[in-house]
């Protein structure tokens, strides 16, 4: 015969195994019923940026796919990372999502206290992106190719202005090391946006402009800007007789992936159906356009992938940053 303690503790295990069972089916049936109402996505930029752009034409290419709406709110700030530190703190239920940024991998050696970790508190749900970088300049400027504007450099140390973002972003940051590789110095003048760099290049008041491409297509397409090269892996589609800095005989590649990201802890079954919408959505013409007029390729990576390059992406940032003498 049982003592009353041991039936009162069996039907104390009962219980708990009760509400545990009825856990997971409340879990299964938010994932098997999601969405029930608007995903939010985060913009880390501005709006009227290239990033942006794109952020709206994806939530009308996703909208249909996921069976609600996408609403987009930009949430600029700390170099692209306010977003990201909100989501962090996001419920984990797949209502809230950003963009992240190259900046997403950084600022956490510049910022231990930016309050995320790339490695313990997002659940990677698609990349989708990259932004290609390029140098610009004036239609009359001298300089005709990057490799002019290395000669400068070298020839003309610390008088050659390049334009950027501030000093912890991809160029000037990756600059550093690039520069005492080369014997070459140029002088960084940041600035907080791309449309700021570029009155600035139209104004004289800086030489060069280093920045995603993807802001100045329509400067280049009417003639006012002309590019130095390509600072990606390959040629643009829209400028093929533009060669890279590479091809111009420099070690220089710069490109800044882009993905969608949430909270970590956000269900598997959640995660699956917002990323099978998402990879719909990137297949819709509207997408390819957009892609095509900021002159983006499409990076597409699934859950781990996009996780496995976080992982790899953050580790290499520590080191970028340690080379350029940031940390």
């Amino acid at each position: 015969m049982q003592s009353p303690v041991s039936r009162g503790r069996r039907r104390a295990l009962q219980a708990l195994g009760a509400g545990a069972a009825l856990g997971l089916v409340g879990r299964a049936a938010g994932a098997q019923d999601f969405p029930a109402r608007p995903v939010t996505l985060f913009c880390p930029f501005g709006a009227g940026g290239s990033v942006d752009q794109y952020m709206r034409v994806l939530s009308q290419a996703a909208a249909p796919h996921l069976g609600q709406p996408v609403i987009i709110e930009n949430k600029p700030g700390a170099g692209g990372n306010l977003s990201a530190s909100l989501v962090a703190r996001a419920r984990p239920d797949g209502y809230t999502l950003a963009m992240s940024t190259g900046s997403t991998f950084r600022a956490p050696w510049l910022e231990p206290k930016i309050g995320f970790s790339p490695l313990d508190d997002f659940t990677y749900v698609i990349g989708m992106t990259s932004l290609e970088f390029c140098a610009v300049v004036r239609a009359d400027s001298p300089l005709q190719s990057f490799a002019d504007f290395m000669r400068a450099g070298k020839e003309r140390p610390g008088q050659v202005q390049y334009a950027a973002g501030d000093p912890t972003t991809l160029v000037p940051v990756t600059m550093v090391p690039f520069q005492e590789q080369y014997g070459v110095r140029f002088q960084h003048i940041p600035f907080k946006s791309g449309a700021d760099m570029a009155t600035a290049l139209m104004g004289g008041y800086v030489d060069v402009v280093m920045d995603s491409v993807g802001t100045y297509v329509p400067y280049i397409q009417s003639g006012r800007l002309r590019l130095l090269g390509a600072l990606g892996a390959a040629r643009f589609k829209a400028w093929p007789e533009v060669p890279t800095a590479t091809e111009q005989g420099y070690d220089l590649v710069l490109s800044a992936p882009m993905g969608l990201l949430g909270p970590k802890g956000i269900p598997p079954a959640i995660v699956q159906a917002l990323h099978q919408a998402f990879r719909r959505a990137m297949a819709e013409p509207a997408i390819e356009r957009v892609l095509a007029t900021l002159n983006q390729p499409e990076w597409y990576r699934n859950p781990q992938d996009f996780a496995a390059y976080a992982r790899q992406t953050y580790e290499a940032s520590g080191e970028l940053l340690r080379r350029a003498k940031l940390i």
